[in-house]
């Protein structure tokens, strides 16, 4: 499956689950980012042939790498992603990094503010369910608290709350603020006989 098929059905998944919301302030802090050693690999949809997915990599103490890859166009996208833990429930933070095309790292568009995406996230060895925070949920419960909390922005939700308000809201949301598991399945590294 092509890279751009694998990302409309991603944006396919977001329609049908309601949008994503964007934050301009990460939910993860340096002192509570946790570490699942089962994250890391490549997680493909078993739901399509697919042979390409995105992947996860330990980066630092408490940090992944996260890579989605398209062979056919060699564009590599790089994200950085946090896990952190509020209350029992776990979360990924996730953050655009960079890109590259055919290994030449390119610049983001002018202007462009790197945001973070909320994933609720249950993680086995096999199975990656994450669950994103949601535009439509947040508007039905009246918004995150503090008066300038959101911006709304070409038909996406931008939070503006601090982190510690974040934290305070997603917590306290984790059952109400999300849409529903999408689940990706871990591959398999092939056996050479």
């Amino acid at each position: 499956m092509k890279l751009w098929l694998l990302l409309l059905l991603i944006v396919a998944c977001c329609f049908l689950a309601g949008c994503p919301s964007y934050s301009l302030y990460p939910l993860y802090t340096g002192q509570d980012a946790v570490f699942v050693p089962a994250l890391e690999g490549t997680w493909i949809d078993p739901g399509s042939d697919a042979k390409e997915g995105f992947s996860f990599q330990k980066s630092g103490d408490h940090g992944y790498t996260m890579t989605i890859d398209d062979p056919s166009t060699k564009l590599r996208q790089t994200y950085d992603a946090h896990l952190v833990r509020l209350g029992d429930q776990l979360f990924m933070d996730i953050a655009w990094s960079d890109q590259t095309l055919n290994g030449v790292k390119l610049d983001p568009p002018i202007g462009a503010v790197a945001t973070h995406v909320i994933w609720k996230v249950e993680i086995s060895e096999d199975d990656l369910a994450y669950a994103m925070l949601d535009d439509e949920a947040i508007k039905q419960q009246g918004g995150l608290p503090g008066a300038n909390s959101l911006y709304r922005s070409e038909d996406r939700l931008l939070i503006a709350a601090c982190t510690d308000d974040l934290r305070r809201y997603v917590a306290a949301h984790a059952k109400d603020a999300f849409s529903g598991y999408q689940h990706f399945k871990k591959k398999r590294a092939q056996s050479s006989n």
